[in-house]
C-alpha cells in the first residue's frame, strides 16, 4: 500500500500522526505505518459494514491474527475496531472521499482514548509500550462506517514454517532479532480446534479476545533454545503434539535484557514470567 495506489493513504497517516501523539504525551515512542496489516483491517471492515456487525472475529470465525498470518504477516497484532451507522430518514450513505472519511476516523480515535477505567481496553492497547507498528484500516458501505487499528510488535524476523503441523517429529522454529537488548524468551503451540463460522447476530453479541485461547500443547522455555546473542540468531525445537485436527498457534514472547534470561537450567532458580515479557511473533498451523 503506496500513496500512488491509496486514495486514503493520508487519511491513515493522520491517525498514526495523532496515535503518535497521544503516545508521546504517554512518554512512549512512536510506531510506524502498516501497510500489510492496513490491507488486512481493509478487508475485515468491508466485511463488516457490508453485514452491518463489528467484531474481532469475521464470518469464517477467524480473529486478528488468523486473518494477518494468512496474509504473510507474522509478527504479533493487537485490534481495536470502532464503527458508525448514519441514522437518517432518507437513508443516506455516508460519503467516501478521504475528507468524509477522516473525520469519522478521527471520531473513532478520540472516543478510544476517552474511554475510563476500568472499561479502557482500547486506549490501554494504544498507549501499550511494546508496540513499533499500526496499520489503519477503513471501509464505507451505504451507512455503515467501520474502522480499524491493527498494532503490530515487530521484534523478531521468523525463518518459514510449514502451513500443516507434521503428524510426528518437530518443527524447526529458527530467526533473528530485529531489536538490540532482546532476546527470544518463552514459546507456545496453542491448539485451538476448528475454526467456527458465526452469523452476524452472534458476531454482534461478541467483546474481547485472547491470542492465549486454547489448550497448550507445547510450551518452550529459554533453557531449551540456542540463542547467538553476537548474532542475534536463535533456533529452537516445538514437538509436533497432536490434540486433534484444526488450528494451532505459535506464539513467541521475547524479553529485553538479556543477561537476565536463563538459557542456561540451573536448579532451584529458574522461572518465566511473561509479565515483563513482549508478544512478538506467530504462526497459524492448520492439521
Amino acid at each position: 500500500m503506496t500513496p500512488s495506489d491509496d486514495p486514503y493513504y493520508q487519511v491513515r497517516n493522520a491517525v498514526v500522526e495523532q496515535i503518535n501523539r497521544d503516545r508521546a504525551a504517554a512518554g512512549l515512542s512512536a510506531v510506524e505505518f502498516d501497510p500489510l496489516s492496513s490491507v488486512v483491517a481493509d478487508h475485515h471492515c468491508q466485511e463488516m459494514a457490508a453485514h452491518r456487525y463489528l467484531s474481532h472475529w469475521n464470518l469464517k470465525g477467524l480473529l486478528p491474527y488468523h486473518r494477518y498470518h494468512f496474509a504473510g504477516g507474522k509478527d504479533h497484532v493487537q485490534e481495536n475496531l470502532s464503527g458508525t451507522t448514519k441514522f437518517s430518514g432518507g437513508r443516506e450513505p455516508i460519503g467516501t472521499q478521504p475528507q468524509d472519511v477522516l473525520p469519522l476516523l478521527m471520531e473513532s480515535h478520540h472516543r478510544f482514548m476517552a474511554e475510563k477505567p476500568p472499561l479502557d481496553g482500547h486506549r490501554k492497547t494504544v498507549l501499550t509500550s511494546a508496540h513499533t507498528h499500526v496499520g489503519i484500516g477503513l471501509a464505507v458501505v451505504g451507512e455503515e462506517f467501520r474502522m480499524a487499528e491493527e498494532f503490530i510488535n515487530r521484534y523478531v524476523r521468523l525463518n518459514d514454517f510449514p502451513e500443516t503441523l507434521p503428524a510426528s517429529g518437530s518443527v524447526q522454529v529458527e530467526g533473528e532479532m530485529l531489536r538490540k537488548g532482546f532476546g527470544p524468551y518463552y514459546c507456545v503451540l496453542f491448539y485451538e480446534g476448528q475454526p467456527q463460522p458465526r452469523t452476524v447476530e452472534q458476531l454482534n453479541r461478541t467483546y474481547a479476545y485472547a491470542d492465549t485461547e486454547g489448550d497448550q500443547c507445547v510450551n518452550i522455555r529459554p533453557w531449551e533454545m540456542r540463542f547467538d546473542s553476537a548474532r542475534g540468531r536463535f533456533r529452537f525445537s516445538v514437538p509436533a503434539n497432536n490434540c486433534g485436527p484444526g488450528s494451532y498457534h505459535l506464539l513467541l514472547w521475547v524479553r529485553n535484557n538479556i543477561r537476565t534470561i536463563p538459557y542456561e537450567l540451573q536448579l532451584g532458580s529458574n522461572s518465566v514470567d511473561t509479565r515483563d515479557a513482549v508478544p512478538a511473533a506467530g504462526w497459524v498451523f492448520k492439521r
